[in-house]
């Protein structure tokens, strides 16, 4: 049972209680560490799971208020969807997806607890190499791609217990979802807007994208029907990134005006119909951008962002991104495989411990470009 309690005198606030752990936030620190709060009162905000006599482990606690006076209907609706995020987790035992415990209930107000994955993200990697000028290696993208691929095998093969598949799909995978851990472990986090088979899930008010529109998939940003293929999609536009420093959504060089003048009549009603969904669900601005590219990039234009990697790097990412469901690989399990053959073609051992030394040199190379341009002392 989970219960409120008074703080102790110590520098924090004392959130809540579950049996003999409680979780506190820390007010030693920087107001900014609070991470997000809507307009509905939702909190995300990072705390310290601890017992009586110590601090354990560092957390992420998302809560929402029993009440608002602004929008009940939709808090509710948010407060099923977390319900429905923890229930999830309890399928989600696998050493390469963050852990999340829940729902706890005190006093009216929900909360759920994610472990607040130590390590550096994909994203900061890739900012690191840019720095530095230098492009991780191709053996550190297969490595992690087949890590996270390994992950989302176990999560769309998950099965419920009455032994029938969940049909869970991450619909969020980009760089800031994908950690390199201190030991140089792949750690694939935060399946909040995960679609599930789960009995009593919240259904989705739009059929809009669920995550980063930078790395939906086509059918995603068009508004079509999302399956593990579509997560298979937003890794291979991840591991293009890592490998070339390029997206296939860029605009760069192009003019919408050209890309609609190509669209055939159909298409141009989706990409129409996509647009106004992604306006009236709020998107960002560049979901347009997105949209247009997904409708209309070309085998040659994905040929072209591969070709300067070596094999088997090229053609893996060049089936992972191609727009149709059906020519990408046909199961996590099938691109884990090949990106494995890959590594171990290469004749040299590549794992946790090349990755993280590859990962602390690139960090020290962008330390080092960082102080010349400021014209300091390396």
């Amino acid at each position: 049972m989970a219960t409120p309690r008074p703080p102790w005198s110590v520098p924090g606030v004392i959130l809540f209680s579950h049996g003999d752990l409680s979780y506190e936030v820390d007010l030693s620190r920087p107001l900014l560490e609070e991470l997000s709060q809507s307009r509905l009162g939702e909190r995300i905000v990072p705390a310290w799971e601890r017992t009586e006599k110590k601090r354990l482990r560092e957390v992420i606690v998302r809560s929402l208020p029993p009440a608002s006076p602004g929008d009940p209907e939709m808090l509710e609706r948010m407060r099923a969807r977390l319900r429905e995020e923890a229930h999830l987790a309890t399928y989600l035992r696998h050493p390469g997806i963050a852990r999340t415990l829940g729902p706890y209930e005190v006093q009216g107000a929900l909360y759920i607890v994610s472990d607040r994955v130590e390590g550096t993200s994909i994203n900061s990697l890739l900012t690191y190499s840019l720095m530095r000028e230098k492009l991780l290696s191709p053996a550190f993208c297969l490595y992690v791609g087949a890590e996270v691929a390994s992950a989302l095998h176990y999560a769309h093969t998950c099965k419920g217990e009455d032994g029938a598949p969940l049909g869970i799909v991450h619909r969020d995978l980009n760089p800031a979802r994908i950690f390199l851990e201190p030991e140089g472990g792949v750690m694939l986090t935060d399946f909040a807007r995960a679609r599930s088979l789960l009995p009593g899930r919240v259904a989705s008010t739009l059929p809009r994208p669920q995550g980063d529109v930078f790395y939906c998939s086509p059918e995603a940003l068009l508004c079509g029907e999302t399956d593990p293929r579509s997560d298979l999609f937003s890794l291979g536009l991840v591991l293009l990134e890592l490998a070339t420093w390029r997206h296939l959504y860029s605009m760069v060089d192009m003019r919408p005006s050209d890309l609609e003048e190509a669209l055939t009549k159909k298409v141009k009603v989706r990409v129409l119909d996509a647009a106004i969904t992604a306006m009236e669900a709020d998107l960002p601005a560049h979901a347009d951008d997105c949209i247009l590219r997904a409708a209309t990039f070309t085998r040659e234009e994905v040929d072209e962002l591969t070709e300067p990697l070596p094999q088997p790097l090229r053609s893996i990412i060049r089936k992972l991104i191609q727009r149709h469901p059906e020519e990408r690989y046909p199961s996590a399990a099938d691109v884990e495989a090949d990106l494995r053959a890959g590594l171990a073609a290469l004749g040299v051992p590549y794992g946790p411990e090349e990755a993280l030394e590859e990962v602390l040199s690139s960090l020290s190379g962008a330390r080092l470009s960082r102080d010349t341009e400021r014209g300091g002392t390396p």
